[in-house]
């Protein structure tokens, strides 16, 4: 499913992960690793956001040599997103839906699991921290692609989202298949992140458990 390759990232000449081979088939991943240990990073180059030195690729497609269509496979959300201010959440979700070919229904029954319809029409500078990590959510959610990337996706939840959030990844995984790769500091038991592989970066590589 997904294959890094001969993959290299460096910071001002430092060299901070350095992966020489990783394939991971599909399935629901999270990766741990100390503050610095370059989790965030990894997961930037895999949803394309970031340069790097060798090639992933995704169902066989790679990113350096056809990265539009990689992408199209991918979605990915911030650990602590930034929106434009002025823009209203619903706007925002109506051009991912666009991008995306989303009908009205879906975007609907998205902004019903995750309670975003009290709030989404006003404009993001007034939203929370969690607001607006729900938001985001949403919209990596949106659409079919087979590869969900997230960055601390589970924090500054309420306890409804987060219960909502955690149901919502485990039944896509089983209805579609589509993979999650997501980074936490959380050790929490419950049924998604013990349905999980789990991915160690240490000493800028990769073992996964």
């Amino acid at each position: 499913m997904l294959q890094l390759s001969a993959v290299q990232k460096f910071y001002n000449k430092d060299l901070i992960l350095d992966i020489p081979q990783l394939h991971l088939e599909s399935g629901i991943y999270w990766v741990k690793g100390a503050n610095g240990s370059g989790k965030t990073t990894l997961l930037k180059m895999i949803a394309g956001l970031i340069p790097f030195k060798g090639d992933i690729s995704f169902k066989n497609t790679s990113l350096q040599n056809d990265p539009l269509a990689y992408r199209q496979m991918v979605s990915w959300a911030e650990a602590e997103p930034l929106f434009p201010l002025f823009m209203t959440g619903m706007e925002l979700v109506c051009l991912y839906g666009s991008i995306r070919n989303i009908s009205k229904k879906d975007i609907a029954e998205l902004l019903e699991i995750f309670s975003l319809h009290d709030y989404v029409n006003n404009s993001i500078g007034t939203y929370s921290a969690g607001m607006t990590k729900k938001l985001s959510l949403v919209l990596a959610f949106i659409g079919n692609t087979s590869l969900i990337v997230l960055d601390e996706p589970l924090i500054t939840l309420d306890p409804y989202a987060f219960t909502a959030a955690c149901k919502f990844i485990l039944e896509r995984f089983k209805n579609t298949g589509t993979a999650f790769l997501m980074s936490s500091h959380q050790d929490l038991d419950t049924e998604l992140t013990l349905s999980g592989k789990e991915i160690t970066v240490i000493n800028r590589s990769v073992l996964i458990k």
